[in-house]
């Protein structure tokens, strides 16, 4: 038995320990996670980013990626309502470095920017939940807001270039966090390209299996009867053939075979790939998750408004409060960390726009 990784002289294949088989099958799990059709994957906005972005808009005339992508729905973006304060605050200084009014860089954010983002205003108590933000708070205090919000959120991209102050929640370089959308955009490519792969072998079937529903209904069971005849005859075709045309059918019916398969595998790789480096660019989820934490959550990964009682249901059974608690914490945070959309219903966040 090898284990370790250990392969001998002319070995081919090594047995794992236990351990390592463990860490696969976690390893697996985590990335299956990290999957689109879920629903919007969380991001939360940093000042410099927004910067960057707003620059590249002016230059390029066109959304930077990840607003757009949070506009098609792979990513929910989130921002801290302190981060805001702190962008309307630059928003001067932004404008001189563009060369461009003031005036048109709000314009951008409220037209374009902030119907897309949901702005959440965390009290300091729910700030000081994860030692991780306190970590960063101490290295600057102003990135203490996006830092909080990202740690109660993780795992979730936090989109900065700011690797000094952030390293605390793993923010490695100054390209992480457009890795980590990039990766988004790749495996939604990767998805599409596997259905794709997958519905084209089987479009045929679809498409006779509806036409005999509808020849079912029209001409009744004998209709099964005339495709029984129309398959004997295809196959008393196919054997007529001379032997050179019939090894040009099956060698032409393998090439296509060949294609589609060559085409799963090249898309299940970008996905797998696109995993791979999605989970590198995130956040990683806290080492205890609280109460607080996982409803923060479940919200911001919801499509929909959620109640009390929804909620608990969610709620991993190691962090699930009483449904009367969740309610009361819900309505003591609302309009500020949480907006009541409809009667008990909450959301996460809400939207602001910048005054004139």
């Amino acid at each position: 038995m090898y284990v370790d990784g250990w392969i001998p002289p002319g070995g081919s294949q090594r047995i794992l320990s236990p351990e390592q088989v463990d860490a696969l099958f976690a390893d697996a799990a985590e990335l299956s996670a990290l999957d689109p059709r879920r629903g919007p994957l969380p991001a939360v906005l940093d000042t410099d980013f927004i910067r960057t972005g707003l620059h590249d808009q002016l230059r390029q005339g066109k959304l930077p990626m990840s607003v757009w992508s949070a506009e098609e729905g792979s990513l929910r973006l989130f921002m801290e309502y302190d981060t805001l304060v702190e962008t309307e605050e630059k928003l001067p200084k932004f404008a001189r470095q563009f060369g461009v009014p003031v005036d048109e860089l709000r314009r951008i954010l409220n037209q374009e920017w902030l119907p897309h983002i949901d702005v959440v205003r965390l009290p300091p108590a729910l700030r000081e939940l994860d030692p991780r933000a306190r970590r960063v708070r101490d290295g600057d205090k102003d990135d203490f807001p996006a830092a909080a919000l990202a740690a109660l959120l993780s795992p979730c991209l936090l989109l900065t270039h700011n690797f000094k102050h952030f390293g605390a929640l793993g923010v490695l370089t100054r390209d992480q966090a457009l890795d980590g959308v990039t990766a988004v955009l790749a495996i939604n490519v990767g998805e599409v390209r596997l259905h794709a792969a997958i519905a084209v072998p089987v479009l045929p079937f679809r498409i006779a299996g509806a036409a005999m529903n509808w020849a079912t209904e029209r001409f009744g069971p004998g209709a099964w009867v005339v495709l029984g005849l129309a398959v004997a005859g295809g196959i008393y075709w196919y054997v007529k053939q001379p032997p050179e045309r019939r090894d040009k059918i099956k060698k032409a019916a393998g090439s296509i075979g060949t294609h589609l398969m060559n085409e799963y595998g090249a898309a299940a790789e970008v996905v797998y790939q696109g995993r791979v480096l999605l989970r590198a660019c995130m956040v990683p989820k806290p080492q205890y998750r609280t109460p607080v934490s996982a409803i923060l959550r479940e919200l911001a990964l919801s499509s929909e408004s959620l109640s009390a009682a929804q909620l608990a249901e969610l709620l991993d059974p190691a962090v699930r409060l009483p449904v009367a608690e969740i309610r009361a914490f819900l309505r003591a945070h609302d309009n500020m960390v949480f907006e009541q959309v409809r009667r008990g219903g909450f959301v996460l966040g809400t939207h602001y726009e910048l005054p004139d």
